[in-house]
């Protein structure tokens, strides 16, 4: 009987993946949520994300934000590149790496996607350095559009970076991701979602400010961090945020934050693919009505599988 119910499980989910990725999207958010999206009059922040994914999106443009080595340009010419991680090396050949003098305190990731990445606080031996280049072949072959159906990781030319490593060794760092609502009249609504304990050492931990830095709305997983000796810095963020949002109705703007300097990490224009969990205590109505999304209808979109203005046929 189990084999026959995985056996099940595994056909269900092989039917899933041949179908459109607008319908997949739709089951992945009731087997997420229990109800369905709302795609006609989306209201909730997850509703707009999917409405960016599969009805209206710049997705020539998201993908070139999207691309951790592109995305640099346009981080310096919006607001200095002093704000970058320092780029030590990038490649389409991951065996290269093997050449390089030292690869200790760096951080290898593709330029692609999320989830993908190596930290390196000590030197690699000859065996792990043949792992490393394995998984970045790994990586390179990955097509990250068809992960979490997101169409413009498709415009991405994938590549090897090696960046410098940012922290102190110890704990991961912390995550600072702003939320920025284009208002359209000269301001902008936020959230700020910190997220930290990355490092195993505790429990994956979150706390959401609402248009405010100091009194937080919502917190999961808290273990008590204090971000009030960050106020300065984060404060510069939220106003460095606002100039990288100022061209989109929403965006997400990532920072690090270390010894007192502030990092860009990247641009996200559909977080979590449509499917945020933990927005409670009315964060993903909030969010929603927040954002003030650019709109067409439904009838008029284009379908996957038809030829779209700059995106690929076949989805």
């Amino acid at each position: 009987m189990n084999k026959l119910i995985k056996g099940l499980r595994k056909s269900i989910a092989w039917l899933i993946r041949k179908m459109p990725w607008s319908y997949q999207d739709r089951i992945f958010y009731f087997h997420t949520f229990r109800k369905l999206p709302n795609l006609r009059k989306p209201r909730l922040f997850n509703e707009k994300i999917l409405y960016r994914k599969i009805i209206m999106g710049d997705y020539v443009r998201y993908g070139h934000l999207s691309d951790k080595l592109l995305v640099r340009e346009y981080i310096a010419q919006q607001i200095g590149n002093n704000y970058l991680i320092p780029l030590l090396y990038e490649t389409k050949d991951p065996t290269t790496l093997l050449s390089l003098k030292s690869l200790k305190n760096n951080v290898i990731k593709p330029n692609h996607g999320s989830g993908m990445v190596e930290v390196l606080l000590e030197e690699p031996d000859c065996i792990r350095k043949q792992q490393l280049v394995a998984r970045c072949n790994e990586w390179l072959r990955m097509d990250f559009s068809a992960h979490s159906r997101e169409i413009h990781y498709r415009f991405i030319k994938p590549r090897i970076l090696v960046e410098q490593y940012i922290g102190d060794g110890n704990l991961g760092a912390i995550d600072y991701k702003f939320h920025m609502f284009n208002k359209r009249d000269g301001h902008f609504e936020y959230v700020l979602q910190v997220i930290y304990n990355r490092s195993g050492q505790g429990p994956l931990s979150m706390i959401f400010y609402v248009n405010n830095l100091k009194h937080s709305f919502h917190k999961i997983r808290d273990t008590g961090l204090d971000i009030s000796a960050q106020m300065p810095s984060l404060e510069k963020a939220l106003q460095l945020s606002k100039v990288l949002a100022s061209d989109f109705d929403y965006v997400r703007v990532d920072w690090y934050i270390h010894e007192g300097r502030i990092y860009f990490g990247e641009l996200t224009f559909t977080p979590g693919a449509g499917l945020v969990t933990g927005l409670d205590r009315g964060l993903d109505r909030i969010m929603g009505d927040m954002w003030q999304q650019d709109r067409k209808s439904i009838s008029t979109a284009p379908k996957q599988g038809i030829a779209m203005p700059g995106v690929l046929k076949k989805i």
